[in-house]
């Protein structure tokens, strides 16, 4: 059996010229997260009080570093006051849930009005982190109660800015993966418990498809930024891919063609990576360790996949090490670039770049020269207290 991926090093993979990237948004890929979806998120959102863009930046010196014609970052640092992509996904997940269980206008709940009527309801999900704190910020916002269930590898620190928001935290003796398949099953033995999970195992939840529209608004103020200067590459990171997905979905819209993707994992818990070099989902063993917890996941979401499997030219796995190098020297800054806090997690795209970038046999096979433009995404900035 073929596989459309090829490894070309021990931590990289390239697609074959056998099977290219279709560059057609096609019926099947709209079925899994539909455009109107994210044009409705987009909507929805642009209406938040305090809604605002974040900045893209452009590191010309790091660039050059890097023997690259241009290069930018998303900084996702202060998105809602929370530090993190991921308050576009659960808040707008829960919004998403709460509107259709109480038939009311999402706006309605959003601006904080119908506390009362959100109080009757739980908003339950895993996390490593950055998920359960968007989601314990939003349930906090709307009205209702927050249950988060975390793998025992999170940080005391993360899990009490969870708590700090008024959720219940529940620590379970295991993974990430386990968490998962707790927090689902608590959902079930009450109906006003809402499962706001971005890891669909199997395919078709609503949650985790509203979610992932709620991330594309990220690749809608990027395409912004550029003013219509595409970029040749995309480094995105990925835990369960649904990030990585919904930004190559947004991109691919606003660009009117596939992006060209090169998906990132920690070494330690590539399970992505495993995934496209088998061509099919496959799950990594063990504990899933690494310093980039966000990403500290051993089996990937079944709708981020039929996105990443149709348009990821290539993937790579980075060590902890060199994630630790590379957000060292992206907050000092090179030269007159300006200096971007980013977090254990959320430096870890720009890390695979590094890789790519620094070792002439990726260089050459992902097409990585001086007139690259190439566009990654600080997914977090550090958490309190954290000295970089």
């Amino acid at each position: 059996m073929s596989h459309p991926f090829q490894l070309i090093a021990g931590n990289a993979l390239l697609r074959t010229r056998e099977d290219p990237v279709n560059p057609v948004w096609d019926h099947d890929l709209n079925v899994v997260l539909p455009t109107q979806d994210m044009q409705h998120a987009a909507i929805t959102m642009h209406h938040w009080p305090d809604y605002r863009p974040t900045p893209l930046y452009s590191l010309p010196a790091m660039a050059s570093t890097l023997q690259l014609g241009q290069l930018w970052v998303k900084d996702e640092s202060q998105r809602f006051g929370q530090g993190g992509v991921k308050a576009l996904g659960a808040p707008y997940g829960l919004l998403t849930l709460l509107g259709e269980a109480l038939l009311l206008p999402p706006e309605l709940i959003a601006n904080g009005q119908a506390h009362d009527r959100c109080a009757a309801y739980t908003a339950i999900a895993a996390t490593d982190g950055n998920h359960g704190l968007a989601l314990a910020w939003a349930a906090k916002r709307f009205g209702c109660a927050a249950h988060i269930v975390l793998g025992q590898a999170v940080d005391e620190g993360r899990i009490q800015r969870i708590r700090d928001c008024g959720a219940v935290v529940e620590v379970i003796p295991g993974t990430y993966d386990d968490a998962v398949l707790l927090a689902e099953q608590r959902s079930r033995k009450d109906h006003h418990t809402l499962l706001i999970t971005d890891t669909d195992y199997h395919g078709g939840l609503p949650v985790t498809r509203a979610i992932m529209a709620g991330y594309s608004v990220l690749a809608q103020e990027m395409a912004e930024s550029l003013h219509l200067t595409p970029p040749t590459h995309v480094f995105l990171h990925c835990g369960v891919g649904g990030l990585a997905a919904a930004v190559a979905a947004g991109l691919w819209h606003v660009l009117d063609h596939a992006p060209n993707v090169i998906t990132v994992e920690p070494t330690r818990a590539a399970c992505l990576f495993a995934s496209l070099a088998h061509g099919q989902i496959m799950q990594v063993p063990g504990d899933l360790s690494t310093r980039m917890i966000g990403l500290s996941c051993g089996l990937p979401s079944q709708p981020a996949w039929q996105i990443l499997r149709r348009c990821a030219s290539g993937a790579v796995t980075v060590s902890d090490e060199l994630s630790l190098q590379v957000q060292h020297t992206l907050a000092r800054g090179i030269g007159s670039d300006p200096r971007i806090l980013s977090g254990d997690t959320g430096v870890a795209g720009l890390t695979g770049l590094w890789l790519a970038a620094q070792n002439p046999l990726l260089q050459q096979a992902f097409e990585l020269n001086e007139n690259s433009r190439v566009l990654v995404i600080s997914s977090e900035g550090p958490q309190p207290g954290q000295v970089i």
